[in-house]
């Protein structure tokens, strides 16, 4: 494939034998590049070939018409999607949603992969944001680790490389954001709770749950318009240790005067769903809205998703002072 794709590009840019070494250098470092992005693009035809018309329909429609903000420049956001845990159904809706957002509004342009190497440095580097779309369980290691001793150790430092890898990426001033299960992956790497923000521990609702607005008058709740709403979803509970309010801004959470709550066991008795924070000089994002396929085409949750993907990218400007939640 990778031979195919440099073939194709060679031929479209009409490149000839005849370029000194210097050119043919320089020619096969772009054309590396290229063909990179071209197999990138692949994965996403692939996973964005199990959406059905109707439903890309029903994304196109809820897509808003521009971003909160005004790119600083042009971004380029990681889509991951590797699962080494439970898969959710609605990974392909997933990624073909935050596709087109990005595409709609300008925002922008996102690069989906679930190969774990895209996050060796000179990989990563090129990219402003990774956005954990669903992902599930030790995804910088194999399914199952070779069960050669030298091999083992080998897949285990490579995973410790790409673990500090993405550390220092967020820490530089990048961004990390997550969907619904990016708390269900790494949950005992006490550097990726503290970016994500949560460790899943539970859902124990799958139904109508009523959603309370934490600060209406934030740039990444400004949709909501200060009123609650009910939304269908699984809704997560997060361990104990994680999730904590003191620690960073919540936005959204369900409603503590909901009698459903007495489903969860946290004993704070609070429930949050989305918030962001800072990690060093760079930002996350966070919202575990997204296990049924319908929450990528529900226009708020979308300009939601986009008003906090804005933020982590360092393009919306906004408050991550954490604040008192009432409970």
């Amino acid at each position: 494939m990778v031979d195919f794709g440099l073939i194709v590009v060679g031929t479209t840019f009409g490149f000839k034998s005849t370029h000194t070494e210097i050119g043919r250098k320089a020619i096969m470092a772009r054309l590396f590049f290229t063909a990179f992005f071209i197999l990138c693009f692949i994965g996403t035809g692939q996973l964005s070939a199990q959406v059905a018309q109707d439903k890309i329909d029903k994304i196109s429609a809820a897509l808003p018409a521009k971003a909160p903000a005004t790119p600083q420049k042009a971004r380029k956001v990681l889509l991951f999607s590797k699962t080494n845990g439970f898969r959710h159904g609605s990974i392909p809706v997933g990624v073909k949603s935050l596709t087109m957002l990005g595409e709609k509004t300008g925002a922008y342009t996102a690069i989906h992969s679930e190969d774990e190497s895209m996050f060796e440095p000179a990989k990563l580097k090129e990219f402003d944001l990774v956005i954990m779309v669903n992902t599930t369980g030790e995804i910088f290691k194999p399914k199952k680790l070779p069960s050669d001793p030298a091999a083992k150790q080998e897949a285990l430092k490579r995973e410790a490389r790409l673990k500090n890898s993405l550390v220092e990426f967020v820490k530089s001033g990048k961004g990390i954001a997550g969907t619904h299960s990016a708390t269900d992956t790494y949950k005992n790497w006490k550097d990726y709770n503290d970016m994500m923000g949560g460790a899943f521990d539970g859902h124990p609702w799958h139904m109508d749950v009523p959603v309370r607005i934490l600060g209406g008058d934030h740039p990444l709740t400004k949709v909501f318009g200060g009123k609650g709403f009910t939304i269908k979803d699984e809704i997560y509970q997060f361990r104990q240790n994680t999730a904590v309010p003191a620690e960073r801004r919540m936005l959204l959470s369900l409603e503590s005067s909901w009698d459903g709550l007495k489903k969860g066991k946290r004993k704070d008795g609070f429930y949050p769903i989305s918030w962001i924070s800072k990690y060093g000089d760079g930002r996350t994002f966070y919202c575990s809205l997204g296990h049924r396929d319908e929450i990528y085409w529900n226009e708020m949750v979308l300009e939601h998703y986009l008003a906090g993907i804005q933020y982590a990218l360092g393009d919306l400007e906004a408050d991550a002072t954490p604040i008192a939640v009432q409970r």
